[in-house]
């Protein structure tokens, strides 16, 4: 009971003191907040993928992500490649390791990626891409379709071919073809 008296007294001849202290912290809160918003919220909104990854205040890996796609969607597949892999890295952990919360967003990444080299010709490595998907999430169909189709590909030589992969978030035409 004593305590509990004493550490009233103590607090109420130091309220002043507290609430300075408190109104410190919440306005340290709020700029931190201020700064998170102008360096990773604003460039993701606008479309400044690259940015946002850079300033380190969000998820780097998902705007490397989003950086890749846009760059694969102006036909850049050099660039794409490169924000690609720098989501891929993003996400492993100091160890190389993969943490599982990780994996969806990794099947993604490799499924682009899987796209984005075949974009280039580069049948092996798309291949490899589509398997790693698949590793990573087997209920993957389109992965799974694409990378039936680069196997049919590589054992022709190459040439032709069926269709076109389906693009990163389903949205390709897969060749006029309706899966496996």
């Amino acid at each position: 009971m004593k305590l509990v008296q004493n550490v009233q007294t103590y607090v109420w001849e130091r309220r002043k003191m507290i609430a300075v202290w408190v109104a410190i912290a919440s306005v340290m809160l709020a700029l931190w907040g201020s700064w998170r918003m102008l360096a990773y919220s604003l460039p993701m909104q606008t479309g400044d993928y690259t940015r946002a990854a850079e300033s380190g205040a969000g998820h780097v890996a998902n705007a490397y992500y989003d950086a890749g796609l846009q760059a694969y969607q102006n036909e850049d597949y050099k660039q794409a490649k490169e924000l690609l892999t720098k989501a891929q890295s993003a996400l492993t952990s100091s160890k190389g390791g993969l943490p599982e919360e990780a994996k969806p967003l990794a099947a993604k990444i490799q499924f682009a990626l899987g796209n984005n080299y075949f974009r280039q010709k580069q049948l092996k490595p798309a291949a490899e891409a589509y398997r790693q998907s698949l590793r990573l999430n087997p209920e993957n169909l389109e992965a799974k379709y694409n990378l039936e189709l680069m196997q049919q590909l590589l054992s022709e030589g190459g040439a032709g071919g069926p269709g076109q992969p389906k693009d990163p978030g389903g949205n390709g035409n897969g060749g006029g073809k309706k899966g496996i």
